[in-house]
């Protein structure tokens, strides 16, 4: 190379450095974060930003109550009872006599994991056994994951 190329090299490479130098603070100058606007833990702050709906019959979904429905024959009325190893769910039982369905209505009353056995008569003698496994989130959603 001779040496007047090698000059202009230099130049220019000297000219697009100095120009980054310039250009690469004002770029981050620009970008403005402020950790004061945010309150709570990350994990608060995405749960009261998302929408949590009041209902599911979904796995691996939280919402505020889990429903389960379940039909039966039974001519004589109804009967249910559950068995789990928390404390930590209040659940609830309303029997249509017309269309012979039950809808269980579960809610979480604290955080945990509770391994829940739900019985209810399906026939006049013949009683059906629904294991589920429920989550409940420190904001009391609830969400069946089995």
């Amino acid at each position: 190379m001779t040496n007047t190329k090698s000059f202009k090299v230099t130049i220019i490479s000297t000219l697009i450095a100095a120009i980054f130098a310039i250009a690469y603070p004002c770029f981050f100058l620009n970008v403005k974060a402020d950790a004061a606007t945010y309150k709570g833990s990350a994990q608060s702050n995405y749960s009261q930003k998302a929408e949590i709906p009041a209902k599911t019959t979904k796995l691996n979904d939280f919402a505020k109550a889990y429903y389960f429905k379940a039909a039966s024959k039974t001519t004589k009325g109804y009967d249910w009872t559950y068995k789990a190893d928390n404390n930590n769910l209040k659940i609830k039982c309303k029997y249509d006599f017309t269309a012979h369905k039950y809808t269980f209505k579960i809610a979480g009353t604290s955080y945990g994991l509770t391994h829940l056995t739900l019985k209810y008569k399906a026939a006049n003698t013949k009683w059906n056994t629904v294991k589920m496994t429920v989550f409940v989130d420190s904001a009391k959603n609830i969400m069946r994951t089995a």
